[in-house]
């Protein structure tokens, strides 16, 4: 199977993290398969080990125009795959090709235009140019899933927001997860003060956050929760994140001013400490030093940090939405999204009940390595692309043989 990825959108992320995962797993040249990879020269550069199956096309698209996107979408890569006589195109990213002339596998992996929550919370607060895009880009996502021979989704609850505004049926839907990025130790946490209240000499307890900002990453909520449980100046916790409001890189937000104010407040400052966004092997330092991992972002399509605390043998916080309880399950104590006073007070639970912070620890491990494979992922993608080629074999033996039967009766 010649088997054609288009990834020009990967620029940073969870999707590059996709990406880079999607790549390391593709079946080996024996397989048969063949797999083109377009993707930004950035990350073509980075990719110094490939196998010999594995074709990149380094193309510069990741922030040009919509006209010239389009162009590439429908136009050029079609011209492609008629030339490569490719037999599968995976669209990673949203939007796929109309009318596509080969198999067609879509990943939806953008939540926000069918998220009621982000509708209802955010839009309202949003500009009337901002509010038209995000409404052509959710009738053209839209479009592109009808087209398209599988509809991806890594979640069911993200699945379920879809369907609210497009037909899916499900011969055409696959929910799969994505995996855990492997990482060298044994999954726990190197820190001793876990779940353990610190005494007057011993260092603060770490509450960790690695993601991008944005305004649905709720970090004001977790922030107004720090005064919470540094009472009378105690001290006792701190914030470690990479969700910087004052990130260059950050897409507009209406809440970005109000939390760059809150974070400079007396009573917070002092104890948060606000990191560059990482890539992922400078990560792991952040989550092997953590005691607790709070997750307060109430709009995922899956979360790719969730599943990385969890294989560190990290106790979860986490907002209570569906996707978050999907991936997290048991190996998570839940608060009300946008009430500090419940954060703090889940991971004031986990401070005094040990017996509870260690379940979670060891559901988080076994959660993790048992349900979020990259490889499983992978291979669930593959069958999924092939399922309609060998269909469509099928049906032209099929023909074929009636052909032949009905010349011969003649």
């Amino acid at each position: 199977m010649r088997l054609v990825i288009s990834a020009v959108a990967a620029k940073e992320g969870g999707v590059v993290t996709y990406l880079m995962n999607l790549l390391r797993c593709l079946p080996p040249p024996e397989s048969g398969d063949e797999f083109t990879v377009f993707v930004s020269p950035e990350l073509a550069q980075r990719q110094t080990v490939l196998k010999s199956n594995v074709r990149l096309m380094p193309i510069r698209l990741s922030h040009a125009s919509w006209w010239r996107r389009l162009w590439w979408d429908q136009i050029t890569l079609r011209r492609y795959l008629h030339r490569e006589r490719a037999d599968v195109l995976f669209s990673t990213a949203n939007f796929g090709m109309m009318f596509c002339p080969v198999r067609q596998v879509l990943l939806v992996r953008t939540t926000l235009y069918f998220s009621r929550l982000y509708l209802d919370r955010f839009m309202p607060l949003a500009s009337l140019k901002e509010r038209w895009v995000l409404r052509l880009r959710r009738w053209l996502c839209c479009q592109s899933m009808r087209q398209a021979d599988v509809v991806m989704t890594p979640t069911q609850a993200m699945l379920d927001d879809l369907r609210r505004y497009v037909e899916v049926p499900a011969h055409k839907a696959i929910v799969n997860p994505y995996g855990v990025t492997p990482f060298a130790g044994n999954g726990a946490t190197s820190r001793t003060t876990a779940c353990v209240s610190p005494g007057p000499q011993e260092p603060p307890i770490q509450l960790l956050y690695v993601s991008l900002y944005s305004e649905y990453k709720n970090l004001g909520t977790l922030l107004k929760a720090l005064p919470i449980l540094n009472r009378n100046g105690s001290g006792r916790f701190l914030i470690k994140t990479t969700v910087v409001p004052t990130w260059g890189g950050a897409p507009p937000s209406a809440t970005r001013e109000t939390e760059i104010a809150l974070s400079r407040r007396s009573d917070i400052a002092p104890w948060v400490l606000f990191l560059e966004p990482r890539d992922l092997p400078h990560a792991l330092d952040l989550y092997r030093n953590a005691d607790i991992f709070v997750f307060p972002s109430v709009i995922e399509s899956f979360g790719h940090p969730m599943v990385e605390a969890m294989a560190h043998g990290l106790p979860v916080v986490a907002a209570d939405t569906p996707v978050n309880r999907e991936v997290l399950g048991p190996a998570a104590v839940y608060f009300s999204p946008f009430e500090p006073e419940d954060l703090a007070r889940q991971v004031g639970r986990l401070i005094q009940d040990k017996e509870l912070c260690t379940k979670l620890c060891a559901a988080g491990r076994e959660r993790a390595t048992t349900r979020f494979r990259w490889k499983d992922h992978v291979t669930r993608l593959m069958e999924a692309a092939k399922a309609g080629l060998f269909v469509g074999l099928a049906l032209l033996q099929v023909s074929s043989a009636l052909f032949m039967d009905q010349w011969f009766v003649r």
